[in-house]
């Protein structure tokens, strides 16, 4: 297997027996402790079919033993980070950033990626809600990922619940706000830890629509339906905690937690973040 998920989970699959139906949550449960230790290759791949545990089918369990068997293939690969690198004077970092306020060029070696596919799963059980993907690194070293499924729009109190937007603006934003929780976070572990941590946040991002509006560079916009997440951003924006910057799609590694990639590219995705252990 080249990799974890290849096509879309059948609608029309057989649901499981109860004995199958115990053998997928097992296996959906071993895969997620695999993703969040050590494998953000197969983050989106489990989040998906982590969307069928109300109701497993068939479909469904083929999937899961198909990234198991994508996982038994390349159990040689592992994180990684490059082995020599320029060396950085933490005082003389920390000196920078006090004379300058918030250096932007200080990043302590961080980056952060996000990235969002809008609607881009038809799944019944999915309802068209778009795909959030995140990434941190750390001197070349992933140190947080994450894939989640997300509703942005509420168009009207009578639905009652949250659903896929209209605007893949919209759902870019919003995938920039769930990002900027997650980072968050991550920097509050980071400073426990005595250790620096960038301010602001740079994210790299590779949707103009979302740049512009973390930018404040679009004087008219369309995304009048901008809810508490989305006003998040413009709170930390205009806070000077966080900032966009653009990344080419190709470099994003954000889009491995996104969507469903073609082989090469997902092979050359997570070539910057995995690598073959040496024997």
């Amino acid at each position: 297997m080249t990799t974890p998920i290849a096509d879309p989970i059948p609608a029309d699959s057989p649901p499981l027996d109860a004995p199958s139906r115990r053998r997928f949550m097992t296996a959906v449960g071993c895969l997620g402790w695999l993703v969040n230790t050590g494998r953000p290759d197969c983050a989106y791949a489990h989040s998906r079919v982590a969307q069928h545990m109300a109701l497993p089918t068939e479909g469904a369990l083929a999937a899961v033993l198909r990234v198991f068997r994508y996982l038994k293939g390349t159990a040689n690969l592992a994180l990684s980070a490059p082995l020599y690198g320029p060396d950085i004077d933490v005082d003389t970092a920390f000196e920078q950033q006090s004379l300058h306020g918030s250096a932007r060029e200080v990043d302590h070696g961080w980056r952060f990626f996000c990235d969002t596919d809008f609607a881009g799963n038809c799944e019944p059980q999915n309802r068209r809600r778009s795909q959030n993907g995140v990434v941190a690194m750390q001197n070349g070293a992933a140190v947080f990922w994450a894939s989640k499924v997300s509703s942005v729009a509420f168009a009207h109190p009578d639905i009652g619940e949250a659903h896929a937007d209209t605007s893949s603006g919209a759902a870019e934003v919003y995938g920039a706000a769930n990002a900027t929780y997650d980072i968050l976070h991550l920097s509050y572990v980071v400073d426990e830890m005595g250790l620096p941590f960038p301010k602001p946040i740079k994210l790299e991002m590779d949707n103009t629509t979302a740049e512009a509006f973390v930018k404040h560079s679009a004087f008219k916009i369309k995304l009048k339906h901008i809810d508490a997440r989305q006003e998040w951003v413009r709170v930390l924006r205009n806070k000077d905690i966080l900032y966009a910057e653009h990344v080419d799609t190709n470099d994003n590694v954000a889009d491995l937690m996104t969507k469903i990639l073609p082989v090469g590219k997902f092979t050359a995705l997570r070539h910057k973040i995995m690598a073959p252990r040496p024997i």
